[in-house]
């Protein structure tokens, strides 16, 4: 999971949600839901879906409410709320839908990175405390958004695969390596 560092909200869109009457989600037209999605894309590192850190494009990702609008209605047009997220079954956005509890690590306001480490053998996403709060935050977020689902630990295992052979020879020079999974990365790096 990644963190992300809001920007200001964007002109445009305040400008939109003075001059419109907006009561619910659908109350948005396609144009500015496309606007809104580049801007939010934009503050999250490499285009990456701040949940499963797969990189995400306009045709295959949505706009998150972080705190589901159905519970937290005030939050429906509330910029710090939103995220971008890949689009999918059993992903991310969809695993979450809209369930919340205090035990979800926000990436707005929390560093997910200070929860989550990962098992270099497995791919797995793994919580870096073995219990008390930090612990339960990350077995919840992990669970809730399907993390450790097959198919992404083997992207990851194959991700880590590749670069521990890659920095067997080619060390000096990891600015060349591609960045999929930025904290994976980060992680990785930090035990060189």
């Amino acid at each position: 999971m990644l963190k992300v560092n809001k920007k200001n909200e964007p002109l445009e869109f305040m400008k939109y949600k003075i001059n419109n009457r907006i009561i619910n989600w659908n109350d948005f037209t396609p144009e500015i839901k496309e606007f809104l999605k580049k801007s939010l894309l934009e503050e999250q590192e490499n285009s990456c879906c701040p949940y499963c850190e797969i990189e995400v494009y306009l045709e295959n990702s949505q706009i998150e409410h972080i705190k589901p609008k159905d519970k937290f209605p005030e939050l429906l047009l509330d910029y710090n709320n939103l995220i971008v997220c890949c689009l999918g079954e059993k992903r991310c956005g969809n695993s979450k839908a809209n369930k919340w509890d205090k035990l979800f690590i926000n990436p707005i306001t929390e560093n997910p990175e200070d929860y989550f480490e990962y098992d270099i053998k497995t791919g797995r996403i793994v919580p870096i405390f073995k219990d008390g709060e930090k612990y339960e935050k990350a077995e919840y977020t992990i669970d809730l958004l399907n993390l450790n689902d097959n198919r992404l630990c083997e992207i990851r295992k194959r991700y880590i695969l590749e670069f521990l052979t890659y920095t067997d020879y080619n060390r000096e020079n990891l600015n060349e390596f591609p960045i999929k999974f930025p904290s994976l990365r980060r992680y990785l790096e930090d035990r060189l």
